[in-house]
């Protein structure tokens, strides 16, 4: 006879490991501290925003060549310096405080889905336990 209890779990496992694309998220919550989590990608987050920013300086140069050419002995570089500065710092600040937030809520979503994941471990856990105490 069929244990509908325990074809319903094995069904629930199969869902979960049928989920491959948010594995990784899944795994990766798994094996880290909530902090050391979302540090390590803030950490990724600093240098790629800094390529990003670097990025963004290097076309708005390209973008404002003609001008930038026009005005090169009249230039402040001092200024201009202490200007593309502030705005680096509000960039980063800006760009790691959204990578915290989002890598906080995979972390949190990763962690409920491994909550899940085990729970039904258990569930089958139990389920066969029951059914070798009954075979002895």
């Amino acid at each position: 006879m069929i244990n509908e209890e325990k074809v319903r779990e094995l069904f629930n496992i199969a869902l979960c490991d049928s989920k491959s694309d948010d594995s990784r998220v899944q795994k990766q919550s798994a094996s880290y501290y909530g902090w050391d989590y979302i540090w390590k990608e803030g950490l990724k987050s600093f240098f790629t925003g800094t390529f990003a920013f670097a990025g963004l300086v290097v076309m708005w140069v390209a973008v404002n060549a003609a001008e930038l050419l026009d005005r090169i002995n009249k230039l402040d570089f001092k200024a201009m310096g202490v200007t593309i500065g502030i705005l680096y710092i509000a960039f980063m600040a800006v760009y790691i405080f959204v990578t915290i937030v989002v890598y906080t809520a995979r972390y949190k979503a990763g962690r409920r889905e491994v909550r899940k994941y085990a729970n039904h471990l258990k569930a089958v856990g139990r389920i066969y336990s029951r059914e070798e105490k009954i075979k002895r």
